[in-house]
């Protein structure tokens, strides 16, 4: 039995809107992804893999918590 008329419209309108919902959940999703596969591949081509980040500086005398793992000497 097959609907007729404007029911059968209103049928095909909505299984258009779901199908252009499902589209745009895929395009969401491969953007994203394709965005997110860019970034690492930027990190991945940088010198030390941090971006734009310092690396930490090697005078043990800037670095705060150097002085607190020192073993300390007894007197």
């Amino acid at each position: 039995m097959e609907p007729e008329g404007k029911h059968r419209n209103s049928i095909i309108k909505q299984r258009i809107l779901a199908v252009f919902g499902l589209v745009e959940i895929v395009l969401r999703c491969t953007l994203t992804m394709n965005d997110f596969q860019g970034l690492m591949m930027q990190l991945e081509g940088s010198d030390n893999g941090a971006g734009s980040l310092e690396a930490p500086s090697s005078n043990p005398e800037s670095q705060s918590w150097s002085k607190s793992t020192e073993p300390t000497k007894p007197k």
